[in-house]
């Protein structure tokens, strides 16, 4: 093609046709150009391809991050919840009798209280966002935002749920509970032949009663039920807000990336 535009162009200059050639000389540069703009567009459109592909993904395990996520805070929420409700009952028994010996399974109620879970923070998918600096990815700015408070709000909650566990219920109430209880072991097949050895004991269950006739003990064992209602139910609050923004942000995301019930069903 060159070589033909070369012989067009030292015929226009060899016959004097110099006007031709002007017009020539422009069409030619007008090729260029279109064809110069020809490939900036498709290089573009190229680009953007590319980056809404790498969006779609994103923000796809972003999805599947949230809901498991979810399915763990639903988890969690059911434990602390039966947390709650055993620690009243205790303190509602109390009330009753005005002791600690008589309450009904009291033991298997303290190993429940000594369980303890930290705030799941899954956030895999924004920190490989965030870390590879691409956030711009995320186009609608409205949903950018709503992403950023989610898991800034989920971050908060995980601190601030592990530093409870860490400076209150490890150091305070966690031993109280420890030295009024039997530990039960819940699965039972990994001590099948040696079942003997972690039975609960019945004099070691009458010590831990006349413990509890202690006025001391029984101060600090009531301080330390109340204080783990108060705390377990901020924890709550925490957990159901974080589920509700999860939910409103997959909503969100389902929406932007044009997904319908339906389809959402289909993935799931």
């Amino acid at each position: 093609m060159i070589q033909v535009y070369r012989k067009i162009r030292q015929q226009l200059l060899t016959q004097n046709k110099f006007q031709k050639y002007l017009m020539y000389a422009i069409g030619e540069v007008f090729l260029v150009v279109v064809g110069i703009l020809l490939a900036l567009q498709f290089n573009n459109w190229s680009v953007e391809s590319t980056n809404k592909t790498k969006e779609k993904w994103y923000l796809i395990n972003m999805v599947e991050d949230i809901e498991y996520q979810r399915g763990d805070l639903k988890y969690m929420k059911e434990h602390y919840e039966k947390r709650v409700k055993y620690s009243e009952s205790i303190l509602r028994s109390y009330k009753k009798i005005n002791n600690f010996q008589n309450i009904d399974s009291l033991n298997e109620k303290l190993n429940l209280l000594m369980e303890v879970d930290n705030f799941p923070n899954i956030n895999n998918t924004y920190q490989e966002l965030v870390s590879s600096g691409q956030q711009a990815l995320i186009t609608n700015k409205e949903l950018s935002v709503s992403i950023i408070d989610y898991y800034l709000y989920s971050e908060d909650n995980y601190i601030d749920i592990k530093n409870n566990n860490d400076n209150v219920f490890y150091r305070e109430l966690h031993p109280l509970f420890y030295d009024l209880a039997q530990i039960i072991i819940i699965d039972d097949e990994l001590y099948d032949d040696q079942e003997n050895l972690f039975e609960t004991d019945d004099e070691v269950a009458t010590i831990l009663k006349k413990k509890l006739e202690n006025d001391e003990i029984k101060i600090k064992f009531l301080n330390a039920l109340k204080s783990l209602i108060l705390i377990n139910k901020l924890q709550l609050e925490m957990i159901d807000e974080t589920i509700e923004m999860g939910r409103i942000l997959v909503q969100k995301i389902d929406d932007e990336l044009g997904l319908t019930p339906d389809m959402v069903n289909q993935i799931d």
